[in-house]
């Protein structure tokens, strides 16, 4: 026997539980109504006010229903480019103001690597970028191979084989970063030399791992010239780092919580 009474938002809230685990086939309206013990009619109101926001959609006139592109839009949006960058911007106040060194917000764009924001040391490296909104190849600067790392394999993969020809021309070997694809999996972070306009510079890059991107892959990148740290300098700027993405985060986690307090 149908339920008498059950509220919109925890019938819609069934549906699309029963309908995602469903996946293509989708579900019919009778086989919903059952499922989730309801009358036919109850559970068809729901199921177009769903539709009406995109949330569902229906085979046909009388086909199944099925999760709509409007329930996978919401659940993978990404944050703004601006709440990133509000975010982390004083992640990059505390590494630089520590270290003395520049520090890059750097995020994946397609096949590029993108400076999002930066903070300028006192002891000057030279970067590949020229400040914020500078690209270069994803895979380029040692940023590229920990958003790379970051990434599931066949993604990485196709990236790569993308970007071959272009790393090429640059003269960054795919044995490099897949090597420094290799330490990230053992470390948690990447330690790279590459060469800018004839420079030499070592890069300490972290990433970000944070469950607010959703699926954008973006890191905290430290440039110093080469032979400036020694080993324990080095792990000691990837702590400092670390420490500061963390405390960047959790203070960006309080924030709307005061807000609406």
């Amino acid at each position: 026997m149908a339920k008498q009474s059950s509220s919109n938002a925890g019938r819609a809230a069934e549906i699309l539980i029963l309908l995602g685990q469903a996946g293509r086939r989708g579900m019919a309206l009778a086989a919903l109504a059952e499922a989730t013990d309801e009358a036919k009619s109850s559970v068809h109101r729901t199921l177009v006010a769903l539709a009406d926001h995109g949330l569902v959609v229906q085979s046909g006139n009388r086909g199944n229903y099925r999760l709509g592109a409007g329930t996978y839009a919401l659940a993978l949006r990404s944050p703004g480019l601006n709440e990133i960058v509000a975010s982390y911007r004083p992640a990059l106040i505390e590494i630089t103001a520590s270290t003395q060194l520049s520090t890059y917000l750097m995020a994946r764009s397609g096949l590029e690597t993108v400076c999002l924001d930066y903070q300028n040391g006192q002891i000057a490296a030279q970067p590949y970028v020229s400040g914020i909104g500078g690209r270069i190849p994803l895979g380029v600067g040692v940023s590229g191979s920990c958003i790379l790392a970051q990434m599931d394999a066949r993604s990485r993969e196709r990236c790569l084989s993308l970007n071959k020809d272009t790393l090429a021309d640059w003269g960054i070997p795919l044995s490099l970063i897949e090597e420094e694809v290799e330490s990230f999996k053992l470390h948690g972070f990447v330690r790279g030399i590459r060469r800018s306009a004839g420079i030499e510079s070592l890069t300490l890059t972290v990433p970000l791992v944070d469950d607010d991107l959703r699926g954008m892959e973006a890191a905290i990148s430290l440039m110093a010239p080469l032979n400036m740290l020694d080993e324990a300098a080095e792990q000691k700027a990837v702590a400092t780092m670390q420490a500061a993405i963390a405390e960047a985060r959790r203070q960006a986690e309080i924030a709307p919580r005061a807000e609406g307090s």
